[in-house]
């Protein structure tokens, strides 16, 4: 069993790894490697962050834009963006650093936002003897 501060930062580690293997790599089987380990650690952060949602999730009957794993994967798009055209030799860093930031931002969002304290419901669900994380005493 791996401690709990390595597990949870296992996506982050599996994207930075592929990154390193994607700049630093010349052999198209490690870019194979390097992509799959960004599809991974893409799909690992995508399912973590759905499990743990705390906020309130309001599906549309119809989606016409984009459906939800689109959305949900968005910020991985951006990012696997930025990659590609930090590698290509006539982009320029700032080009290839604008997607990059972007799908950060999102990243750093969509996770405070998914995030809330427990609110009214929560604390309904837990039982009268709690409240705020504190016992009452009778």
């Amino acid at each position: 069993m791996l401690p709990p501060w390595i597990y949870e930062q296992l996506p982050l580690l599996y994207l930075l790894l592929s990154a390193v293997l994607w700049f630093f790599a010349h052999s198209p089987l490690l870019w194979l490697a390097a992509i799959l380990l960004f599809v991974v650690g893409a799909l690992l952060w995508m399912m973590r962050s759905n499990y743990r949602r705390s906020d309130l999730v309001i599906y549309p009957a119809k989606r016409w834009l984009q459906p939800e794993w689109y959305y949900e994967a968005l910020p991985f798009l951006w990012l696997a963006l930025g990659l590609v055209l930090l590698r290509q030799p006539d982009t320029t860093a700032l080009l290839a650093l604008l997607p990059c930031l972007w799908g950060g931002r999102c990243l750093w969002t969509r996770r405070r936002h998914r995030h809330h304290t427990p609110g009214l419901a929560m604390q309904l669900r837990r039982g009268s003897g709690h409240r705020r994380g504190q016992r009452i005493l009778r």
